[in-house]
């Protein structure tokens, strides 16, 4: 909306801990890490809804970044590229 209402305000359910890392959106999703190493997959608008939350088992302190279609995880001892396939 134009007025800056808020429209929906919840927590994400499987991933209820700190985050350090901003959202980041592509593909018509958001992408949300959290400093537990859960990713959340969301799909924005009004009635958003929680698609996936995965756990990547290590602490993560840094923003995903989406670059040709993939996207790039790091955590504290790995850094992950996940990319669809054909």
């Amino acid at each position: 909306k134009k007025t800056g209402e808020v429209l929906k305000q919840a927590r994400l359910k499987d991933a209820i801990y700190k985050y350090f890392s901003a959202p980041v959106a592509a593909d018509g999703r958001i992408y949300i890490l959290s400093e537990a190493g859960k990713v959340s997959v969301v799909k924005p608008g009004p009635d958003w809804e929680v698609i996936q939350t995965n756990d990547m088992h290590d602490a993560a302190y840094a923003t995903p970044a989406i670059v040709d279609n993939k996207i790039y995880l790091r955590t504290d001892w790995g850094l992950y590229c996940l990319a669809k396939t054909n």
